[in-house]
């Protein structure tokens, strides 16, 4: 429920036709993790995705029973159809794995709570825990936990940039752009949700590094002006002398530049007479982006959203999917479950 919590609003508001279905155990490969979520109401109006098939048809039919009902109820799926091992027939889970299903009507949540927290930024850390009990008599314990988001520092605005926001805000990201130039550092000119600063880059940004709750931060030059773009890179870097474990704040921090492989050699240049070392100076990622033969700033974009995320997911060797063995999901725990039973 607390994956997506600011898009429940409205149901919030309408408790009486709205029930939350939420994954609450993994067992093997699944397609979307634990704590993932989907409203149902009673008209079948849905609001989220749990596996993209036919689990997700028989979990709304479910959810519109629990509804009628006004009690909460848990499902189990697994490859074939047997729910965590158990003798039956069901609605099988193609991937191979098993889940577990809560399926919450509103009207017995803490709505307070919940609406408290759809009216919090969504960008930050968050937890929820829910005691209920199911159509059982199960009483249940359930604790969901949100990481903060990770922040992309974008220094520039224009199409590249523009584009690689897009793409970022998509996946959740907190975004923030920073341009110089008042005419084309405009609220017209940037996505919607993302935070717009206008000054000098290497100013602004300093400042924004200053703030270290986010888990892991991306720095991206898109300036291609050494004026701006080398304060920026040296903020980044000094950052990081200025931290007491400075492997911890590399993984936390990524820095990246756009342009060409001359543009990257001046940058360093200048880096070095700055007095920033040989380690130093390789944290910065340039040019940055995969080669996929990228030609529009979108198709950029994708190329430089591909390694950022790579970088946040400490993927070192990211390759095509089709080219590795094991887990599609390796990072992933491949058995959790994010509730108990207790006592009645």
């Amino acid at each position: 429920m607390l994956d997506r919590i600011t898009s429940y609003s409205s149901c919030l508001e309408d408790p009486e036709h709205w029930a939350i279905a939420t994954i609450v155990s993994v067992h093997g490969s699944s397609p979307s993790p634990v704590g993932t979520s989907m409203a149902v109401s009673t008209d079948l109006e849905i609001i989220g995705s749990l596996s993209g098939g036919c689990v997700e048809s028989s979990v709304a039919a479910s959810a519109q029973d629990a509804i009628a009902a006004g009690t909460i109820s848990r499902e189990s799926f697994g490859p074939d159809g047997t729910p965590f091992g158990q003798a039956g027939l069901g609605i099988a889970l193609t991937c191979g794995g098993e889940i577990e299903v809560l399926i919450q009507p509103l009207v017995t949540a803490e709505l307070k709570t919940l609406r408290e927290l759809a009216s919090r930024d969504p960008h930050l850390p968050a937890e929820l825990t829910r005691t209920v009990t199911d159509h059982a008599g199960a009483r249940l314990h359930v604790h969901e936990q949100r990481a903060g988001a990770p922040r992309l520092i974008l220094s520039g605005v224009h199409d590249f940039s523009v584009q690689l926001a897009q793409l970022a805000l998509q996946i959740g990201w907190n975004v923030h752009l920073v341009e110089i130039r008042p005419a084309f550092g405009t609220a017209a000119r940037v996505p919607a949700g993302a935070q717009l600063h206008v000054g000098h880059p290497g100013t602004v940004i300093a400042e924004l590094l200053e703030d270290q709750s986010a888990a892991w931060t991306g720095v991206v030059v898109m300036t291609h002006h050494p004026d701006l773009d080398v304060p920026v890179l040296h903020a980044a870097l000094s950052r990081t002398i200025r931290t007491e474990r400075a492997d911890d704040d590399a993984a936390r921090c990524f820095i990246g530049a756009m342009g060409s492989r001359s543009s990257a050699a001046r940058r360093d240049a200048a880096l070095l007479a700055m007095g920033h070392g040989e380690a130093a100076r390789k944290r910065v990622i340039s040019p940055l982006g995969l080669d996929l033969g990228a030609e529009t700033p979108a198709e950029a974009a994708v190329s430089m959203l591909a390694e950022l995320l790579a970088a946040k997911n400490a993927q070192t060797s990211a390759q095509p999917l089709h080219l590795r063995d094991g887990p599609i999901n390796a990072s992933r725990p491949r058995s959790i479950s994010i509730f108990r039973e207790m006592a009645v």
